[in-house]
């Protein structure tokens, strides 16, 4: 869709965009160029459809550029960048410009291209009447003339590429720059009683020399000229018609008559126009409304109002009252969805040690040789202040569990993990290769009493996102490394029944993720991400029980259930934070649940020294609901 990218517009333009938004004008009057303004309005700001503003210091018409000495010191401080002389050659030759410092000059000659080969700079008349029907005619001629079209278009596509502010003019400042002033205020999307007014005002700028000029002349001359020196509406009103009557509307116009792209008109209305509230902003919450003021605050930098994949979007989700979702998606939600994911790993790695690791089936000196394969999902619904999330695991560990004594077992593992978060438009690729150390001590042996369980583990974490934005926005890429530790510490009592054994545990986890902050590619929207750490505490309170072995054939089969419950304790909410041309924005997690639930079932079969099994599991607590399943296998020696 876009042709160009002018993502390095200058920094006054920038300066521009962010700094005349207010209503109030304070545009200078110059006592050298009577008829100079500012086209965002007379005393202020001009309002346009979809509850917009006109921005000053964008574009200036004016008459012929003969500033005094003071005039041509304002004009140089108002960071005019482009000079647009609209007349004819000896019109130049006669008054040449005095340009502002540091303005570029290119001369449109708008009249002296046409097809009709009229020229109002020319003509001589006999009445009031004949001045003011050629002042008509010249106004339907800048829409039915060929060559004005060529001309208007060469105009309207080089203010749209200025880098600062632009300044069009032609002698008196109102005929050939009166239309063009009232084509832009119509593609900003004022109404036409105040492009009219603002034609209008001509007359109030120039009076004084109007005054004058017909005082010097015969009063019979004067009552011809008079209709020539200033603007009647019915001149503008001319050029409007011959609008309805050739094209329909203003804006076949623009597309089909001069031949202005829909990106080009976007352009231009971004460089005029700032919206004070997006579509459907006013009724965002979450993190969609910071999306939304992400995407109004970046109203005033470098990527609006030129030629920029954003622009666009914004400018067409104006027109279709929509910012199509891309709210939800420009912030990141996905980082913070990733780190709150990570939190929980440390929980799923003391689970896929938990069946070895307390060596109350071992001998003293004897050892166990494990593994686990996991994979788990968990969703998240969404809420006011968060899109939904989902979460993908799936994982191998690899360990072993020595009993030392009859009151002390440990045990290490060794693991792979590989998780993909989803949410808000956006994917993460987490893979995590961990070691897990543990130990259970039980004062008056393992296999009853009083026991106390320490997990530690630590990891390295390679990390990789995808956000699609929507809206042609592309696609924002980021890879980043880290680190996942933590631990647990619990106190528990196993109590052997003659149907059972019952061991509940009530203790503390701490886990802690540190990812390193990175840049994202591949968007003008990609993100500078800060590092993602977070450190979550909980409380957690476990509930095993194991039936006793019922024989099948030359296997015992030992069924067995637990139940599990965790509360997070202090600030549960795990948020990202970005940065984007001085802009930050913050996104919570999905998943904010302060308590959590998982309950399982398990069946290990024992063949001597041989075990496997596995296990299914149900999580869920508050928005968020999952299932995880495990397979086991074991060998004694």
């Amino acid at each position: 869709m876009l042709q160009r990218l002018f993502c390095s517009v200058s920094l006054l333009a920038l300066a521009i965009s962010a700094a005349h938004a207010a209503d109030a004008l304070d545009t200078p009057r110059l006592a050298g160029m009577d008829n100079f303004r500012d086209i965002a309005g007379t005393t202020s700001a001009y309002a346009t459809r979809h509850d917009g503003v006109m921005r000053a210091g964008v574009f200036y018409r004016a008459n012929a550029l003969t500033p005094t000495a003071s005039d041509l010191a304002i004009l140089n401080g108002l960071g005019i960048s482009d000079v647009y002389d609209l007349r004819t050659p000896s019109e130049i030759a006669s008054t040449p410009d005095t340009l502002p410092a540091g303005a570029r000059y290119t001369n449109i000659d708008i009249i002296g291209s046409t097809t009709s080969g009229s020229n109002i700079t020319s003509i001589s008349f006999t009445s009031a009447a004949q001045a003011r029907a050629m002042m008509q005619e010249t106004n339907r001629a800048f829409v039915s003339d060929a060559g004005m079209r060529g001309q208007f278009s060469m105009l309207f596509n080089d203010l749209a590429n200025a880098d600062g502010a632009a300044l069009f003019h032609c002698t008196a400042g109102k005929d050939r720059t009166g239309w063009t002033a009232a084509v832009l205020l119509s593609i900003a999307g004022v109404d036409q009683a105040t492009i009219m007014s603002n034609y209008l005002a001509t007359n109030d700028y120039t009076a004084a020399r109007v005054a004058a000029t017909l005082a010097a002349m015969p009063a019979s001359m004067a009552e011809i000229y008079a209709p020539l020196l200033g603007v009647e509406a019915s001149y503008l009103q001319a050029g409007l018609d011959e609008v309805t009557a050739e094209y329909g509307t203003m804006d076949n116009y623009l597309k089909a008559g001069l031949g202005l792209s829909q990106e080009t008109l976007y352009v231009l209305r971004g460089k005029m126009v700032r919206y004070g509230t997006l579509p459907g902003e006013a009724g965002l919450l979450g993190n969609a409304a910071a999306g939304a003021r992400l995407l109004n605050q970046l109203q005033d930098t470098a990527l609006s109002g030129s030629y920029t994949a954003y622009n666009y979007y914004l400018q067409a989700a104006i027109d279709a009252g929509t910012l199509g979702g891309v709210e939800s998606v420009v912030g990141g939600q996905v980082h913070a969805d990733a780190t709150s994911y990570l939190l929980r790993q440390g929980a799923m790695i003391d689970r896929a040690a938990a069946p070895f690791a307390d060596g109350s089936d071992l001998k003293v000196g004897q050892s166990r040789l494990w593994s686990t394969a996991l994979a788990g999902y968990l969703g998240t619904d969404g809420s006011s202040h968060a899109a939904s999330s989902n979460e993908h695991s799936q994982g191998l560990m690899v360990g072993l569990t020595q009993r030392f004594s009859e009151q002390l077992s440990a045990h290490a593992g060794f693991g792979y993990s590989s998780g993909n978060v989803g949410g808000a438009g956006g994917e993460a690729d987490t893979d995590l290769t961990f070691l897990s150390l543990g130990a259970r001590f039980a004062p008056n042996g393992l296999e009853q009493g009083l026991f106390i369980d320490a997990d530690a583990s630590a990891g390295w974490l390679d990390y990789s996102s995808k956000r699609e934005l929507g809206g042609g926005l592309g696609t924002a890429k980021g890879d980043s490394h880290g680190t996942l530790a933590g631990g647990s510490l619990a106190l528990g009592y196993r109590l052997p029944t003659g149907a059972m054994v019952l061991e509940p545990s009530l203790g503390l986890r701490v886990s802690r993720v540190d990812v390193n902050g990175f840049t994202e590619k591949g968007s003008e929207l990609a993100l500078q991400v800060d590092d993602l750490q977070e450190t979550r505490r909980a409380a957690v309170a476990n509930l095993k029980a194991s039936f006793a072995p019922v024989a099948m054939g030359s296997w015992q089969l030992v069924p067995g259930v637990e139940v599990g419950y965790e509360h997070a304790l202090g600030d549960h909410q795990v948020d990202s934070e970005g940065h984007l041309l001085g802009l930050d924005i913050e996104q919570r997690a999905a998943f904010d649940n302060r308590d959590q639930f998982i309950g399982g079932v398990n069946l290990m079969a024992n063949l001597g020294a041989l075990s496997v099994g596995a296990e299914v599991a149900a999580m869920g607590g508050g928005d968020s609901h999952g299932v995880s399943g495990s397979l086991k296998a074991s060998y004694a020696f």
